[in-house]
């Protein structure tokens, strides 16, 4: 492991340690503390995923560790955005210790360390998996987003107003970002889809040939669907939605974990 992971790892723990600090005693200097180290991270976890792609001549996108580190980089990304925006502290709570685990792997292993097969360096396989895996993020948001919403309608009907309670969003706000993800996450994993398609045209003479990590991802891209139309269409309830958001999240796992094996 190098020592730049081992320092992004660790401030990623301990930022997480801070926003829980914070949720239990609500002292705001603890979520400014954590929001500040959560940001010096994030930058240096940027600045970690530029030197492999300078490394290797292509963004570092071709192996599960290196798209894990992406995901786990992205997912802070939206953190930060959120903080900037709506100050909702309670949301690092969530979102760091599954990039913390996210990034996990590619300090345990080689990632970006390896050669990218001349095949993996095409525009068409950068554009399918960049958007692919920013689909992913906006479904792990959703994910997120429909987990609280469970939690505080569950502290709601047992009257159980404790910090945490006070701490969560209202349930409207939740169901707005849950939805909200879910919008921007399916035309991004329809773009992700079309422009793999278009990659597999040029490297191997067929768009689409209904391998079995074709016709997963064809049936997240469905569920998905599905979920929209339910939402805009028939009104679903919002606590269907967040069930449908979890259950969909374990979908997309299963599907990037059966792609890159």
């Amino acid at each position: 492991m190098s020592l730049l992971v081992k320092v992004l790892l660790a401030a990623y723990f301990l930022a997480t340690l801070f926003f829980l600090a914070y949720l239990m005693t609500k002292r705001h200097p603890l979520a400014v503390v954590s929001v500040w180290v959560t940001a010096a991270a994030w930058a240096g976890h940027t600045l970690w995923l530029l030197g492999h792609a300078i490394a290797l001549g292509a963004p570092p996108l071709a192996t599960m560790e290196q798209a894990l580190a992406f995901i786990s980089w992205a997912l802070v990304l939206v953190l930060l955005a959120v903080e900037l925006r709506y100050r909702l502290h309670v949301l690092g709570s969530f979102i760091l210790p599954l990039s913390f685990l996210l990034l996990l792997p590619s300090g345990l292993g080689s990632a970006g360390s390896d050669e990218v097969p001349a095949l993996l360096t095409s525009a068409w396989f950068t554009i399918h998996t960049v958007f692919s895996l920013l689909g992913f993020v906006a479904f792990a948001v959703a994910f997120i987003a429909g987990l609280m919403y469970l939690i505080q309608d569950r502290l709601l009907k047992a009257k159980r107003f404790n910090a945490l309670y006070e701490q969560l969003p209202s349930l409207n706000l939740l169901d707005e970002m849950n939805q909200g993800a879910i919008v921007l996450g399916f035309p991004l994993l329809t773009i992700g889809m079309l422009s793999g398609a278009i990659w597999a045209g040029q490297s191997k003479g067929v768009f689409w040939s209904w391998t079995p990590k074709q016709l997963l991802t064809l049936v997240t891209w469905l569920f998905y669907l599905g979920m929209l139309h339910g939402r805009m269409s028939l009104s679903w309830r919002a606590k269907r939605a967040a069930l449908l958001a979890i259950g969909g999240f374990i979908v997309v796992g299963v599907t990037f974990v059966y792609v890159f094996v």
